[in-house]
């Protein structure tokens, strides 16, 4: 299965995303899963917002399902590509389903 990250990004606290999107990518990468985080996706770092949603859309269709990383719910970036992958039905997963399971802790 290819799974898609989602993760709030703030400006200020890049390295921190960067830190939590690679714990995840690790966890969830398996011979069974491939992981893609949107910092696989955009490599350049002086583009406008809106180029970085558009290569992250287009990675989230690319894959299977998307995984929802703590705090979505208040990015606009995250609840885009949600939206996205309700539409186009993606299998979604959260961190509080893995955190009730008791394997991640993050």
């Amino acid at each position: 299965m290819k799974i898609y990250v989602s993760l709030p990004i703030p400006g200020h606290y890049i390295e921190q995303a960067k830190a939590c999107a690679s714990i995840i990518k690790q966890f969830l990468t398996s011979e069974w899963n491939t992981v893609i985080t949107p910092f696989d996706v955009c490599l350049e770092t002086d583009k406008p917002y809106s180029y970085y949603m558009g290569r992250d859309i287009e990675a989230l269709l690319e894959c299977d399902a998307i995984f929802m990383a703590n705090g979505w719910e208040s990015s606009k970036g995250c609840n885009l590509e949600y939206n996205a992958a309700v539409i186009y039905g993606k299998h979604i997963f959260t961190e509080i389903m893995l955190k009730n399971s008791k394997t991640l802790l993050l």
